[in-house]
């Protein structure tokens, strides 16, 4: 988990360079000088103190290493490879609560990374089972929304709101599909599987059930995102289900 290749250095930052190639030779004190000095000079770089925490993890000092990702942290808090490492570190000492929860903050930061997927499907799969919850698109409390090509309320809610206000949940969900959706085409990212937004009080995602409109799922921000993803995913494919039943 600890090889997430570094940003390419800035042209006053060679000693990252010269750090990380040392590091993958296996020179590490020669690695970890170059590291400090740097870290020294550059005491705000957060890609400084995560290139001494690739180093001092390669050592096998751990306590070293985490110090090193925290303060890349204090430096920015979206740093991916801190990010990763600190899971890394999680994992070994089988902590896998919080393991999950840096790989989804990493997942956050670069949701494009199979790497960071990979090390988190590795980490639910370490976990003991956990009961999922029920797709339930006749129960409007079950905070899950099912909505056509129209913006329309097909069947499910928000999690008790009045039927109203799922009506207007079901349009605001189809404009955010279609909008994430016209994103992925102009960035030429591929295919739009779903997207999440977090909020103070609640998590989304709005996810397509092509061509038939889509799905909103509504839960508390203390749900684990990468559960609210994956509960979103079934949600897709109960619903492709629920549609070929209703026709």
């Amino acid at each position: 988990m600890t090889d997430l290749p570094l940003a390419p250095p800035d042209p006053g930052h060679a000693f990252l360079d010269l750090g990380e190639r040392l590091r993958l030779r296996g020179q590490l004190e020669a690695a970890l000088s170059v590291a400090l000095a740097g870290a020294g000079r550059y005491p705000s770089l957060a890609a400084a103190h995560d290139l001494v925490g690739r180093i001092r993890a390669d050592q096998g000092d751990d306590d070293g290493a985490r110090s090193a990702w925290i303060a890349a942290l204090e430096c920015d808090q979206g740093a991916v490879g801190a990010l990763k490492g600190l899971a890394f570190l999680a994992f070994r000492r089988q902590d896998l609560a919080e393991a999950e929860r840096r790989l989804e903050a990493a997942a956050l930061e670069a949701p494009r990374d199979t790497t960071i997927l990979a090390a988190l499907d590795r980490v639910r799969a370490s976990q003991p089972a956990f009961r999922e919850e029920p797709i339930q698109f006749d129960d409007p409390d079950a905070g899950i929304l099912l909505f056509d090509a129209e913006g329309l309320r097909l069947a499910g809610g928000v999690g008790g709101a009045a039927a109203d206000a799922a009506d207007i949940a079901a349009a605001a969900g189809l404009g955010l599909v279609r909008e994430a959706d016209r994103t992925v085409r102009l960035l030429d990212l591929g295919e739009c599987r779903h997207i999440l937004v977090e909020g103070s009080r609640a998590r989304l995602v709005a996810a397509p059930v092509a061509p038939h409109g889509g799905v909103l799922l509504h839960r508390p921000v203390t749900a684990p995102a990468g559960r609210v993803v994956a509960m979103a995913e079934r949600a897709v494919a109960a619903a492709r289900r629920w549609l070929e039943e209703a026709r």
